[in-house]
């Protein structure tokens, strides 16, 4: 590599890995930087041996699985990764998929940022001509330009942009800024986080707003019907497709209702294909025609859902103090400190026609309405939602979805019947108008009670074992501003946030590469270059990185401590470290040390001298006392298991109280990102409504008629695993989608290379004709970096449009035209 004083000339991405490829090549002689295989053929060392030790890490990326891992080190390099070894009883969860295998590929991968870099002055971003820099200039840039952000523009003025690389309570980025590492800094300082906007229709409602969660994957065996809807669990959650293949083998039928005939569809006995944004309509059929044939499950709706709780014309629920019952104090809120006040929810009951307390009836009423002393009418929150989505019949719902009409009866009957496992996830909120979905999902499960109870599942369980619910060791003070990642080009426009002013002059990114991930990317980039200083922390030379100004090594997970808070499997994840940081890298949270210092705020990371002390913080708690963690434990490799129900494997459970009962209605919905936005109405119930682009009669479609969709394949963790040899084996490069009616329509060919196009940009890569595919719908893997595309991105294809309510990423909601390319693919 060239030294501080030389300049590299224009570089894409294929040509910092020539150049790199120079300097990993000498450092393979000295850190093991070999090819796996050779390192599988080398002569075996006793386990007992000095030169050989394991530790017990963990896949970092967000794939939903974090699978534990027991790493082997021979002479200071990574030469083995196989899963951890589980407790008896536990054996079930011991798995890795082939990303998880070929993990020390990835951190030997000459694509590693080895150095920090800055952008060579007078150069544009996006060019590629960089320069090495020592750490003490680069820490001695970016005080200067933050501290004189800090001057001029105040706290705001210094933006972080993330996604969800690493939930480690050390070097992560929970919620945009959740670590010691940044939350720290950022709430000191008082900076704007930018958060990342993928997956967030379905956090900000099912997660967050409902607080719902599925059981665990074990559980699966124990339904009646298995439904892939929203999720490819062979793919995108391939540690749990054992348990559903154990599911199968008891005679378990799946379902799988996707646009594509995906390989979970492949295995399914009823593949039912849709055309892409229309799942809720037909959620909402299904609702309708189980409530007309009166196939809902009266007890558990009364029990355990909010359905008979009585809704006022303001759409808030009654409560009792409207009659004079004073609220109940229920203890502390550890979060505020303040008093937990409970105003409980009115019902009426349906054997004496008067409106009581919930919970002071057996009998409910679900449906209809109640009058009070005053001649007030209320309606139950049930026929609330009716109300609102009447005009959803199944011949309704069979014209938007394609569905026919007597497929959609038949998944009615069959979810009325109880014991579905839906084994979908996010895939259902990548429209604008998908976060309904999560609504409309809620009320179906409602309906024919298939949540909380052993063999039903409303979703794949994600993380609800840790215990880990403190947050606060990471504040310092507060956030300047939070706003969605995509509104950044307004941001740069307005310099306001609702009523607080940005005026942003530094961008730090970590834990995400937005400009290959984010979708509206060639609006991204453009706003990307009106930033006045761009840092990128990352492993690896990345699309984002390209566009930055500095960009600063951070380490691959086997070279840090770590802690992550969220782990779907009944084990804690704690990451020991494996082997000492390669090249220059520094872990995010001593790079912040760092720039803390040379700002003179040192202090805010002054109760951590050690990394242990800041874990300590987190893992011995007292929110986390009672599942007795302890440093020690975690440091030692030891696999600590938190409480779980051997028997039913039930996570989420559901009550009698307001609090525990399946929510389908929001009574004060309020949006993720508040900024002045008004909420509708429809916020609060069940609801339908085309998506922004890809809806079958939109009359853009005469000039772009392909609808566009994407999927999470087994061989990518987003864009974190695209250039990993192994893995480039098993798939090569991008391909499109193509359904054999719309290529011949076309005259493309299997194997062709074609361009697809619309108004927001285009893309070249090689064609798959299939009739895996509907009429009408291209398909588009996710996490390709920009070099492995012939040209263009496939989020060229894609815009920045979200729903104020919860500011997702709308990556499939796009229309597009596929023609044959005539041109150079060298």
């Amino acid at each position: 590599m060239q030294e501080k004083s030389e300049v590299r000339g224009k570089l894409t991405r294929r040509g910092f890995l020539k150049t790199a490829g120079v300097a990993a090549g000498a450092v393979a002689v000295g850190s093991g930087a070999v090819a796996l295989g050779d390192l599988a053929a080398a002569p075996a060392v006793a386990d007992e041996s000095a030169a050989e030790q394991t530790f017990h890490t963990g896949c970092r990326g967000n794939c939903a699985s974090k699978c534990h891992q027991k790493v082997t080190v021979r002479d200071g390099k990574v030469v083995k990764v196989a899963a951890m070894e589980y407790p008896e009883g536990d054996e079930g969860w011991r798995r890795l998929c082939v990303k998880g295998q070929s993990q020390p590929q990835r951190q030997y991968d000459p694509d590693r940022v080895q150095y920090p870099m800055k952008r060579v002055e007078g150069t544009e971003r996006g060019a590629g001509e960089w320069e090495r820099i020592s750490w003490d200039e680069a820490i001695g840039m970016v005080a200067e330009k933050m501290g004189a952000a800090l001057a001029t523009g105040g706290g705001t003025s210094i933006g972080f942009m993330s996604s969800y690389a690493s939930y480690g309570v050390l070097n992560g980025a929970t919620g945009g800024y959740m670590s010691f590492a940044y939350g720290r800094f950022i709430t000191a300082a008082g900076c704007t986080v930018l958060g990342a906007c993928s997956d967030y229709a379905q956090m900000h409602v099912q997660m967050l707003g409902f607080g719902q969660n599925g059981n665990s994957a074990d559980d699966v065996v124990n339904s009646k019907t298995m439904i892939a809807w929203g999720g490819r669990p062979d793919e995108a959650d391939v540690h749990i497709w054992h348990y559903i293949c154990d599911a199968r083998e008891k005679g378990i039928p799946l379902i799988t209702i996707d646009p594509q005939y995906s390989s979970t569809a492949a295995h399914s006995d009823w593949y039912i294909p849709i055309r892409p944004g229309t799942d809720g309509a037909m959620m909402l059929a299904m609702i309708n025609y189980i409530a007309a044939n009166q196939l809902e499950n009266v007890d558990y709706m009364r029990a355990y859902t909010q359905a008979p709780q009585l809704v006022k014309d303001d759409g808030t629920f009654l409560r009792m103090s409207a009659f004079g019952v004073e609220p109940i104090e229920a203890g502390m809120n550890p979060m505020t400190g303040q008093p937990i006040i409970i105003e409980v929810p009115a019902v009426l009951d349906e054997a004496t026609g008067t409106i009581t307390a919930l919970g002071a009836t057996e009998q409910p009423a679900i449906l209809g309405t109640a009058t009070g002393p005053d001649g007030t009418v209320y309606k139950t929150c049930y026929q609330e939602c009716l109300d609102h989505i009447g005009e959803y019949t199944t011949a309704r719902a069979s014209e938007i979805t394609g569905v026919a009409e007597e497929d959609i009866i038949k998944l009615a009957e069959l979810y009325a019947q109880g014991g579905v496992w839906n084994l979908g996830y996010q895939g259902l909120g990548h429209h604008v108008n998908s976060h309904h979905n999560y609504k409309n999902l809620a009320l179906l499960h409602a309906q024919t009670a298939n949540y909380g109870l052993p063999g039903t599942a409303i979703c794949r369980n994600t993380s609800p074992f840790t215990g880990v619910s403190n947050y606060m060791p990471y504040m310092y003070g507060r956030v300047g501003a939070n706003v969605p990642s995509m509104a950044l080009p307004e941001l740069l426009e307005t310099k306001m946030w609702g009523e607080t002013p940005v005026d942003l002059q530094v961008l730090w990114v970590m834990n995400g590469n937005p400009l290959c991930c984010e979708s509206g990317r060639l609006e991204m980039i453009e706003a990307f270059k009106k930033v006045p200083f761009v840092v990128t922390a990352d492993v690896s030379m990345t699309d984002t990185a390209m566009y930055s100004d500095l960009v600063l090594p951070v380490p691959h997970v086997y070279e840090t401590e770590d802690y992550d808070s969220g782990c779907p499997t009944p084990y804690l994840m704690y990451h020991q470290k494996c082997v000492d940081p390669l090249y220059e890298s520094k872990s995010d949270i001593d790079i912040m040390r760092l720039v803390a210092a040379a700002l003179q705020m040192d202090m805010i990371y002054a109760d951590g001298p050690t990394d242990a002390d800041f874990i300590k913080q987190i893992v011995e708690a007292e929110t986390t006392a009672p599942l007795g963690v302890t440093y020690e434990k975690l440091a030692s490799g030891e696999m600590i298991r938190t409480p779980m129900n051997p028997v039913s494997h039930v996570e989420m459970t559901v009550g009698n109280s307001e609090s525990e009962r399946l929510k389908f209605y929001m009574e004060a919905p309020t949006p993720r990102n508040v900024c002045g936005q008004e909420v509708p109405e429809y916020e609060k119930y069940p609801y339908f409504m085309p998506a922004n682009e890809a809806y079958w009669d939109n009359p853009l479609r005469e000039q772009y008629p392909l609808m566009g969709c994407s999927e999470h394949a087994k061989y990518h963790v987003h864009s974190q695993t695209a250039f990993t040899p192994w893995l480039r084996e098993l798939e090569p490069e991008p391909v499109l989608k193509i359904n054999r009616q719309d290529a011949e329509a076309r005259g493309i060919a299997q194997g062709d290379y074609v361009h697809a196009f619309n108004d927001h940009g285009d893309v070249v890569l090689k064609a798959l004709v299939t009739d895996g595919i509907m009429p009408g719908v291209i398909g588009i893997p996710h996490g390709f970096r920009e070099d492995q595309y012939v040209s263009g991105h496939a989020q060229n294809l894609t815009n920045r449009t979200m729903d104020p309510f919860v500011h997702n990423n709308s990556y499939y909601d796009f229309l597009c035209e596929v023609e044959r390319y005539e041109g150079s693919v060298n």
